[in-house]
């Protein structure tokens, strides 16, 4: 599951740093378990996925755990991405955790009903596999489609179906042998917002009431969730406890040194939306959750997907006449971050995780009233640096402007004012970098000597406004 919003990077930091922007129910105390096993046994999971780039953390951890076994992987077409170009995403994936041999298929490429789908350009970067290499692998020739390999891995029963996108496969295969819903031991679905707004918006969309995989596809998940089959809603309720931090990041580079691990740190960083302050911990959250349901509280509710056509498409709402499930709730922060860092980078029980090192400082820029204020040390020795951004503007960000000593922060403002759409070709006198630091993220900046300055700027119209200038030694 993947949503997205502007980045709001000042002109400024653009030209100076291209790439920074690239883009009521009963309690109760367990979920739907994952399919019966012995003690210390792995998971049998089969993964339904659409390859957001969340899909691709949430499978590289599955893939690294000592506690699931995938046995099958099937890619929803309906949703970002297109096949049979999911199939090489797969492929590339499974070559980096070694998992070669397990099999892939593609689901069909449209809903099984309506016409809703992701943005062209959400889709375009799952195909691309959110920077991952593909040059590896091709999409294998088969003709096995996804309802095919669902089919014949589901009758094996005690399998845990985790879905990470649209339900559309699950529905057709369900719609082609009912049987199968009881023989799956559970049924963990990452979609829905039930106490929560949804995150549906876009052109020609407008603001939606409901989750994008269950907008995408609401009569495939009407069908699954009427099922039968025992299934866990890890929704936006939960979900959106989990966002996704510029101190996680710290914390997963310091403890990234497998290659499913080095991999996963690369696409987080490299995704514009983490910067948003945005991004959240979708479909790890429920892959988790696999492995160890006690990382959630749950309540059972008895809810309905609205199928009709409108603004509430997709929305899943309480109804007493509806099928029960397991929404999750109220997630352990510490203990998920730690479970994800630890299986990724293959840590042992025993083992401490890695410690980034301490911020060389720690500094707020804010914008209030029209005026950009600067609090932190005054000077720092060079290292990494923890900014943050605060305003109530959504049409300001904060900056930090690496200087090479040639000219002050006030002379290269007055360049860019009279500059306003430099040439991103060529540098800006005096500035050798810039970062944005928008609000509700932590930024960790390298600063080194001579100077850093901090900056305000807004982007319509280009206003730039100095806070100060840090001396690096």
């Amino acid at each position: 599951m993947t949503t997205r919003l502007r980045c709001r990077c000042a002109a400024l930091l653009v030209a100076s740093l291209a790439t920074a922007c690239v883009g009521g129910g009963s309690s109760d105390t367990s979920a739907p378990g994952p399919a019966s096993r012995t003690a210390g046994a792995p998971v049998p999971v089969v993964v339904d996925t659409d390859l957001a780039l969340d899909d691709l953390v949430a499978l590289a951890f599955l893939l690294t755990s000592t506690q699931a076994d995938v046995r099958a992987v099937t890619v929803s077409g309906a949703g970002e991405v297109r096949c049979p170009q999911g199939l090489r995403v797969v492929r590339s994936l499974l070559a980096v955790t070694g998992d070669d041999q397990i099999p892939v298929a593609c689901g069909r490429p449209t809903p099984l009903a309506g016409a809703h789908t992701f943005p062209t350009a959400w889709r375009d970067q799952a195909d691309s596999g959110w920077g991952m290499d593909l040059s590896r692998v091709t999409a294998p020739a088969t003709s096995q489609t996804a309802i095919d390999l669902l089919e014949r891995t589901l009758r094996q029963g005690g399998v845990t179906l985790l879905a990470l996108g649209p339900l559309t496969n699950v529905a057709e295969v369900f719609r082609a042998d009912s049987d199968l819903a009881e023989r799956v031991s559970s049924i963990v679905v990452m979609g829905g917002a039930l106490d929560v707004p949804g995150n549906v918006s876009g052109e020609g969309i407008g603001s939606s009431t409901a989750e994008w995989n269950t907008y995408i596809d609401p009569t495939a998940a009407a069908e699954v969730l009427a099922s039968g089959a025992p299934t866990l809603l890890v929704s936006l309720d939960a979900t959106n406890e989990l966002p996704i931090t510029g101190d996680f990041l710290e914390l997963l580079s310091a403890n990234a040194h497998t290659a499913p691990a080095k991999l996963v740190d690369e696409l987080i960083r490299n995704n514009p939306q983490v910067y948003s302050g945005q991004a959240y911990f979708w479909d790890p959250l429920a892959a988790a959750v696999v492995v160890n349901p006690e990382l959630i509280e749950t309540e059972k509710v008895a809810i309905s997907v609205v199928t009709t056509p409108g603004r509430d498409s997709g929305q899943t709402v309480r109804r007493p006449d509806g099928p029960t499930v397991t929404i999750a709730r109220d997630p352990r922060a510490d203990a998920f971050q730690d479970l994800l860092l630890r299986t990724l980078d293959q840590l042992e029980p025993q083992s401490a995780l890695a410690t980034p090192p301490p911020p060389v400082g720690n500094a707020a820029i804010r914008f209030e009233g029209g005026t950009c204020s600067y609090d932190g040390p005054a000077a720092v020795p060079s290292g990494r640096m923890r900014f943050t951004f605060q305003t109530t503007d959504p049409a300001w960000t904060g900056g930090v402007l690496s200087l090479t000593g040639e000219l002050g922060i006030e002379r290269i403002l007055a360049w860019l004012k009279a500059n306003p759409n430099p040439d991103t070709r060529y540098s800006v006198p005096g500035l050798r970098q810039g970062t944005p630091v928008p609000p509700r993220f932590a930024m960790y900046v390298d600063v080194a000597s001579p100077s850093v300055a901090v900056v305000c700027a807004s982007d319509e119209p280009l206003l730039l406004l100095a806070a100060g200038t840090i001396t690096v030694r």
